[in-house]
């Protein structure tokens, strides 16, 4: 007998019995070994990395599996140059991501692909983000694209892509005309995440071509005017700005969402909000999540006309007492399911009286309990009552990485 007629259980048999180096070599021999070695052994490739310490091997098991793979993570310093001599880093990069892009070419069913670079690089691969994006344009499951890089590359033929929902380009600089024909050819983009200043300050060019979108995450630092176009953004649900920003400059832009009252989701992380930006922002009727830094506690108690709000996080810029500001807010915002406070202060009995509080407004069968998130107290408050638990109240103290909604 030949081995190609034992059936696929004995050829399992002897596959499991061989150790890693000769398994990938056996499924190298034909296609019927290799289907099998993927049957075997593909769900464990449907999440990859390769980075900075992946071996040669690991570039051969992810060529044969390649239809297996459904998220991939690619870190460019693998290909550093620097590095060929020490303990890790690619001797041979231009081979090494030859076969790369050829393995990219035949992943099928990848659906998310995260391209990095966070250390100084030095390789002989020519524009390695062109190459890559040339490689999965025709990969019609690909729907979500990351991308963080230190250094500046090109990213001229991005919108070669034209099936992703969600964009992610943590980027120096990339051409807001580049930008524009990304949007374009992918009509269906729900999510769009930029790095701070990363793009041109003229989003109005991007605007009509992001008719799906649903998530937009940026920072920039901007007169109001530039701005002011996201408010035509038909299906805009959730907006994100980070980094510094000018005071007042969100004021516009918050005044014409409000005519339509489809935000449901606003961050304005840096930067303490002016009366005015509260004053549009308590003008969203269907505001569901808010993340912002407030100056004074007269601010925090105008956010108490939002009567949809399910999660405030607060960063108070003030030192004086926010605590009845905040009572205000859980009394009136019966929907309210988080309350986080990152720093202010508060009264030594604020946990007492939101307890008090929820007792004579809430359902404890039919409310969903407030998840309180405050500083650690500095007075009365006992361990004990950190750890108190009832069908309405729930609290915690607040911890700094947890500042995200």
């Amino acid at each position: 007998m030949n081995i190609l007629d034992l059936n696929d259980d004995c050829l399992g048999y002897l596959l499991s019995h061989l150790p890693a180096d000769d398994y990938k070599n056996f499924s190298q021999v034909c296609r019927r070994f290799r289907d099998l070695f993927i049957y075997r052994y593909g769900i464990r490739n449907r999440h990859l990395t390769f980075d900075i310490s992946s071996t040669r091997l690991q570039l051969i098991e992810l060529c044969i599996c390649r239809e297996s793979v459904q998220t991939l993570t690619i870190d460019l310093d693998h290909f550093n140059t620097s590095r060929a001599y020490g303990s890790h880093g690619c001797k041979t990069p231009i081979n090494c991501f030859g076969t790369l892009c050829y393995a990219l070419e035949g992943m099928v069913n990848l659906q998310c692909l995260e391209l990095k670079q966070l250390e100084f690089i030095i390789t002989p691969v020519v524009k390695p983000f062109e190459k890559i994006f040339a490689a999965v344009r025709n990969l019609n499951e690909l729907k979500i694209l990351k991308v963080c890089t230190k250094d500046d590359w090109t990213f001229d033929n991005v919108w070669h892509l034209s099936h992703l929902e969600e964009l992610q380009l943590n980027t120096r600089k990339i051409g807001v005309s580049v930008l524009a024909k990304c949007c374009k050819s992918n009509p269906n983009l729900k999510a769009l995440h930029l790095g701070y200043d990363c793009v041109d300050k003229n989003l109005k060019d991007i605007v009509p071509h992001c008719g799906n979108l649903e998530t937009f995450k940026f920072g920039m630092m901007a007169e109001s005017a530039a701005y002011e176009p996201l408010a035509r953004l038909p299906k805009l649900r959730k907006l994100i700005h980070y980094g510094v920003r000018r005071k007042d400059s969100f004021a516009p832009l918050l005044k014409s969402l409000a005519v339509r009252s489809q935000l449901q989701h606003l961050e304005i992380d840096g930067g303490s909000l002016s009366a005015e930006e509260v004053l549009q922002i308590v003008q969203l009727k269907g505001l569901q999540q808010l993340k912002c830094f407030c100056l004074r506690a007269e601010c925090v108690e105008m956010l108490a006309q939002l009567k949809q709000l399910q999660k405030l996080s607060l960063w108070m810029s003030s030192r004086r007492d926010i605590s009845k500001a905040l009572l205000k807010i859980v009394r009136e915002c019966k929907q309210l399911q988080l309350l986080r406070v990152a720093t202010g202060i508060l009264s030594e009995h604020f946990i007492d009286d939101v307890a008090k509080l929820l007792i004579g407004i809430r359902d404890e069968v039919t409310q969903q309990p407030l998840q309180l998130e405050i500083p650690t107290p500095t007075h009365t408050v006992s361990i004990e009552q950190w750890s108190f638990q009832n069908s309405l109240l729930h609290c915690s103290p607040f911890e700094a990485d947890s500042w995200k909604l």
